[in-house]
């Protein structure tokens, strides 16, 4: 070999080290209540790991799960056998999970998928998912590093509502890049519906189905996400009841219920013995709203308002696929960029008032549905 040729075959080799490696794709670690089929772990936490379909096209994902704390491990347990397939380690507490193993933080997101699995119900009828708990180890783990990474709380954000308080007043003080809350604001609209900032509102209506505790709260974030939107914006509620039997059929405008129901897309199954029920809800700028739970007359999330300007009710279908869960596509996709690229897609304050309203109407059907004053969900403005 010649001299010349030798001395530049390391300024090559040199050059090619100078070129940027694959940068490291951001790490994860998955906090579960229970991770089984069709719980919330399985159809979000699934996607996470190998894939998910949206709007007909296959979309893999930009971050790695590589821990998992998981509460309780019912007979039908999926968290092993994903954490085999997937060489994740599970830890055996919240804190050794995101800091895997060791005594600092570790990740670049976390994940908590507080709902499901075999907890008590209070008084209420709020199940008592250990969302604050959590909540409490995660940030104390910041706290102590100096650092915050990005969060997704899946679904309200507390069973009491100090605990939903305190979450988001930390959240803000610390500020955490968080997102929170239901599929439903996320999810397809049939037929499309999208209100334009400053559209004038006179009354809302959204019908849910199921539990109410479990399945009414989608309905009322899918309602907040519309409301406020509203000119002014979010002033805050004023007041809250629970309602149920045949008065339910009395609280809305019959031309909202009628144009919401001729939305419906999935299959009904008829259920004569089925009680209605219904929140109320009074803004503090007069808006009025309604959320009714309806088993047996729809299988479907609907929605119509009344708007200044508007001869006819606005209504659409908010499309969940009840066997697929692909709607749950929309949040993974928003964990995602949070993770990747720091984007809150929502508000925080949306679900934060939507936790509020749950409760007191569950509160107001506690105290036999008596009108609730609710100053605390007052001073939410946004």
């Amino acid at each position: 070999m010649r001299r010349r040729s030798f001395l530049t075959l390391p300024a090559a080799a040199g050059a090619l080290q100078a070129q940027d490696p694959q940068p490291r794709r951001p790490r994860v670690a998955a906090v579960m209540n229970v991770y089984r089929p069709d719980a919330h772990a399985d159809v979000f936490m699934s996607r996470l790991l190998s894939c998910y379909r949206l709007n007909g096209k296959t979309c893999h994902p930009k971050v790695d799960v590589v821990s998992f704390y998981v509460d309780q491990f019912p007979i039908n347990d999926m968290a092993h056998e994903q954490a085999e397939e997937y060489g994740i380690k599970i830890y055996p507490s919240v804190t050794e999970a995101i800091c895997l193993g060791g005594k600092h933080l570790a990740v670049d997101g976390v994940a908590v998928i507080g709902e499901h699995g075999d907890y008590p119900r209070t008084p209420r009828g709020n199940f008592m998912y250990p969302r604050w708990r959590y909540f409490d180890e995660i940030t104390s783990v910041f706290r102590a590093d100096g650092r915050v990474v990005p969060y997704y709380n899946d679904k309200y954000l507390g069973y009491e509502w100090t605990d939903a308080r305190r979450l988001y007043d930390r959240v803000r003080e610390m500020k955490i890049p968080f997102i929170a809350g239901s599929t439903l604001p996320l999810t397809w609209r049939r037929p499309a519906l999208e209100f334009p900032r400053g559209i004038e509102l006179q009354e809302l209506l959204c019908i849910s189905f199921s539990d109410l505790e479990e399945h009414a709260y989608h309905g009322i974030e899918l309602l907040q996400g519309m409301a406020e939107r509203r000119k002014g914006g979010e002033t805050g509620v004023e007041s809250i009841r629970y309602v149920e039997g045949p008065e339910v059929w009395k609280l809305a405008d019959p031309s909202l219920l009628d144009a919401a129901l001729k939305t419906r897309v999935n299959k009904v199954i008829p259920d004569e013995k089925a009680v209605p029920q219904a929140i109320q809800i009074r803004y503090r700028d007069g808006l009025k709203a309604s959320v009714l739970n309806l088993n047996g007359t729809t299988r479907d999330y609907l929605f119509a308002a009344r708007a200044k300007g508007h001869a006819e009710p606005l209504a659409s279908c908010f499309y969940i696929q009840l066997y697929n869960h692909n709607h749950w596509s929309f949040m993974v996709r928003n964990f995602e960029e949070l993770v990747v690229n720091g984007k809150e897609p929502n508000p925080i304050e949306r679900t934060l008032l939507a936790t509020g309203i749950t409760l007191f109407g569950l509160e107001s059907r506690l105290q036999g549905g008596k009108w609730l004053e609710t100053n605390e969900l007052a001073a939410l403005h946004y």
